[in-house]
């Protein structure tokens, strides 16, 4: 065990690397807590979700593709594995969005909510946010614990609300 309880040698014989909530982290590298040290591959998937920018969401798919693009001998698989470790460690959002096929990540940010167009699929942020009052009586009413607040409104955007079916 080393002397920072947060570390934990993976090998007695050659402190090489410690791990830290999952990533390695070599003793001369260590980092803050809000962008801890990352894989390779979880660092360029990182890259790719923070480099298409804030109001940009990305499936699963979409992310792999970026990747593979970059790396073409990156598995779909660890795909999927960085962006929940990612969401773990908070420096990604995963939005689940009701109608959506699969999940969205987007950089980690300020707190908004989703339109999400029922027609295209379209998802666009909205600058709104449930007041905290709002969110401590709707705790307080029902004797519970909010831990997370997601608001997603559903319907037709510009684009697609004059178009017929």
């Amino acid at each position: 065990m080393h002397a920072d309880s947060a570390f934990v040698e993976m090998s007695s014989y050659e402190p090489v690397a410690l791990w830290y909530n999952g990533c390695a982290v070599s003793p001369k590298m260590r980092t803050t807590a809000a962008e801890p040290h990352l894989t390779k591959n979880y660092r360029l998937i990182y890259d790719l979700v923070r480099e298409q920018g804030a109001g940009t969401h990305l499936s699963v798919a979409q992310v792999y593709q970026l990747a593979k693009a970059r790396r073409p001998g990156i598995g779909a698989t660890t795909v999927y594995r960085g962006l929940a470790r990612l969401r773990d460690l908070g420096l990604v959002f995963e939005i689940d969005l009701p109608g959506a096929e699969s999940a969205y990540f987007e950089p980690a940010g300020s707190a908004h909510a989703h339109f999400r167009c029922e027609r295209c699929g379209k998802v666009e942020d909205i600058a709104y946010v449930l007041a905290p009052s709002v969110v401590e009586e709707l705790a307080r009413e029902r004797g519970a614990e909010i831990s997370e607040v997601s608001l997603t409104l559903q319907g037709r955007c510009a684009a697609c609300k004059g178009r017929r079916a």
